[in-house]
């Protein structure tokens, strides 16, 4: 009874924020998509090929973008690690750049990366499962955040992109 109402508090997050996030809500909402094309991939490697894509520039780029991408992401995890505490919103570091700069660094970064490398589309459409899955399970999290910082995050959430990290005051 107490390990259901731990999960049930850590996806549902009504009155404070939890160390994961949205993440279990994510997983659970992807991980069978991802699961289904893992199979399929392996299964049929020429499902939903990028022939197109099968160039060296390509390859290259991708494996840049994945240097990008997992950069990104040891330095997100490793600023949330040492930074979270509850009642402190983070703002600065890749949280200066995006609110949400792990699941980023997956979804921009690292999974588009792989279809690059790898010339498929499959794997490319698992990105656009993780950002629809994300876009679905981040509204709690956000809510509660609204919620405990008010006005402070509010304005964060003005001033930053949710998912690109890509500062927003240089366009204006």
């Amino acid at each position: 009874m107490v390990c259901e109402y731990q999960i049930n508090k850590a996806f549902t997050m009504k009155t404070s924020m939890t160390l994961f996030g949205c993440g279990p809500k994510l997983a659970l909402l992807c991980l069978p998509y991802i699961i289904l094309s893992l199979v399929i991939m392996f299964k049929y490697p020429a499902f939903l090929d990028l022939t197109f894509l099968e160039l060296p520039l390509i390859q290259v780029i991708g494996l840049i973008w994945l240097g990008i991408g997992i950069i990104f992401w040891i330095w997100s995890a490793v600023f949330f690690l040492k930074n979270f505490k509850p009642g402190k919103l983070l703002t600065s570091g890749p949280f200066g750049l995006c609110r949400n700069p792990i699941y980023s660094s997956i979804i921009i970064f690292i999974i588009p990366s792989l279809a690059l490398i790898f010339h498929s589309g499959l794997i490319l459409s698992i990105s656009l499962v993780l950002y629809l899955g994300f876009r679905i399970s981040i509204h709690g999290e956000t809510n509660v955040l609204r919620r405990i910082f008010g006005e402070e995050y509010e304005k964060y959430e003005k001033s930053v992109n949710e998912i690109i990290p890509f500062p927003r005051h240089i366009f204006r």
